[in-house]
C-alpha cells in the first residue's frame, strides 16, 4: 500500500486529499485515524506521512480544497448574481439538504474550537463569502433593487448564520418542513430587502 505503480505524487496527494474528505466528513477530525486515511486512499501510513507533516496539516489542506467547493456550493452566486435571485433560490435550497452535504464543514465548525489553523481557515472562507454578499447587496442598492436602507453587512452576516444553520439541521436529520412553507417564508423575508 505505498505509492501505487504508474501515479505521480500528485495524482497521489489528490487522491489522499479526496479520501481525507469522506473520512473527516463521516468521523470528525478526532474520530480520523491515519490508518484509516491511509486505508481508505489505499497507501500506506507513510505514504501519508510523505506528503503531510501531520494529521492537521493533512486536515487542513482537505479543507483547503474540498472545504472550499463546501462553502462555494453553500452560498453559490451563480452566472449573474442579481440580489434578489440569489437570496431567494439560496434560501430556497437551504431546507433540502441531505445531511452529508456540508458534512466536512461541520466536522470542520466543531474541530476549530480546538485547532486554530482550522479556526483561521474557516473565518477565511467565511468572511470572504460574507463579503462578497455584502457587495452584492450594495450593489442591488446602487441599482435600485434592494432597498437602502437595509444594512448590507448585516443582511449578510443573515444570510451566512442561516446557511451555516441549514448545515447543522441537515447533519441532526431533523424532520422536514413542508417545502411549500419553507418558499413562502424565505419569499417573505426576502421582500423585506427588496424596493418598494
Amino acid at each position: 500500500m505505498g505509492r501505487i505503480a504508474g501515479v505521480t505524487a500528485d495524482q497521489t496527494r489528490e487522491r489522499m486529499l479526496a479520501a481525507a474528505a469522506s473520512v473527516f466528513a463521516r468521523g470528525g477530525y478526532d474520530g480520523a485515524s491515519i490508518a484509516e486515511l491511509a486505508s481508505e486512499a489505499g497507501v500506506s501510513s507513510g505514504a501519508i506521512y510523505s506528503h503531510f507533516g501531520s494529521k492537521a496539516e493533512l486536515f487542513a489542506a482537505t479543507l483547503q480544497t474540498h472545504g472550499s467547493t463546501e462553502v462555494a456550493a453553500l452560498l453559490a452566486f451563480g452566472a449573474t448574481p442579481n440580489p434578489v435571485e440569489f437570496l431567494t433560490q439560496r434560501g430556497r435550497g437551504l431546507a433540502h439538504r441531505r445531511p452529508e452535504e456540508g458534512s466536512l464543514l461541520v466536522q470542520a465548525i466543531v474541530a476549530a474550537r480546538r485547532h486554530p489553523d482550522v479556526a483561521a481557515l474557516l473565518i477565511s472562507a467565511f468572511s470572504e463569502r460574507e463579503g462578497r454578499i455584502a457587495d452584492m447587496l450594495r450593489s442591488g442598492q446602487v441599482d435600485g433593487l434592494v432597498d437602502s436602507g437595509v444594512p448590507a453587512a448585516a443582511a449578510a452576516r443573515f444570510v451566512l448564520m442561516l446557511a451555516l444553520g441549514s448545515l447543522l439541521v441537515a447533519a441532526m436529520e431533523l424532520p422536514s418542513v413542508d417545502p411549500d412553507d419553507w418558499a413562502q417564508m424565505i419569499t417573505d423575508v426576502v421582500s423585506r430587502f427588496i424596493v418598494a
